[in-house]
């Protein structure tokens, strides 16, 4: 699917998913830590031309996606930025009452969420699923039987999900000849989750009888697809250290905003 949205790929698709993983677990950190809102107000321009440059994603696409990313991360922070402390009043209606520290503080907390949401685009944008099972497997030396059922699970997502909607329209076909108690209402509902489930059930079960016959077993195996540390995960772990100290280097210089200290 990746590829269908993609225009062209770059070093951060060949770059090992436990990396990937790691650099998402320290920058979570680093950004947590972070309380100067200049600071991550230059990061978060940093990571979008990260992910605009890097992603190889179509910009419609991205467009479509950051949209959303923006306007999710200003309403998570509506609550800190409507209700919160302060002593310089912007705004005061009922029990609405904006200030200027509050505002900043509800500024800070989107940046975090969205510099946090631009690098797991990133991530997600440039690996594949099957590669992160595979590292899973030949770095961190997790069983096989674990990973490929955690593969089976998220392949078969997309087929529960069409399996749905084929039984949504069958049963808009078939509306006329079902009593509507059935086809509306708690009924529906439980009737769809018991079909959906038996489905599941039996594919789940065939998929085991065919593993069996194909003789997988627990033990050691060699894999099809190699994954291992490379150069290019030194290249995206020097851009995002880079990153991180552009900004606050560039935090102290350029400063959109009067407070130093969001908390």
């Amino acid at each position: 699917m990746l590829e269908t949205i993609k225009n062209y790929s770059t070093f951060i698709d060949k770059a090992n998913p436990l990396t990937k993983i790691l650099l998402a677990a320290i920058l979570f950190a680093t950004v947590i830590f972070i309380h100067n809102p200049n600071v991550l107000f230059h990061l978060t321009i940093l990571m979008l031309i990260a992910l605009l440059c890097l992603s190889g994603v179509k910009i419609k696409y991205l467009v479509m996606l950051l949209i959303f990313i923006f306007i999710s991360g200003f309403i998570s922070s509506l609550y800190m930025i409507f209700y919160g402390e302060g002593t310089e009043t912007l705004f005061r209606y009922g029990i609405i009452h904006i200030t200027d520290e509050s505002f900043v503080r509800g500024l800070h907390i989107t940046m975090r969420g969205v510099i946090l949401s631009l690098f797991g685009a990133l991530v997600i944008f440039t690996t594949k699923i099957t590669d992160v099972f595979y590292a899973l497997m030949i770095q961190l030396k997790v069983k096989p039987k674990y990973a490929y059922s955690f593969m089976a699970a998220i392949r078969m997502v997309p087929i529960i999900v069409s399996e749905y909607f084929q039984l949504r329209q069958a049963r808009k076909v078939r509306s006329a000849l079902i009593n509507k108690k059935h086809i509306s209402g708690f009924k529906s509902l439980k009737s769809t989750i018991v079909t959906l489930l038996s489905q599941s059930i039996r594919r789940a079960y065939r998929l085991g009888i065919a593993m069996e016959s194909k003789g997988f077993s627990d033990g050691s195996r060699t894999y099809f697809y190699k994954t291992s540390l490379s150069r290019y995960d030194l290249y995206l772990m020097l851009i995002i250290a880079a990153a991180i100290i552009t900004a606050v280097q560039i935090g102290t210089v350029i400063t959109p905003f009067d407070s130093t200290d969001a908390r």
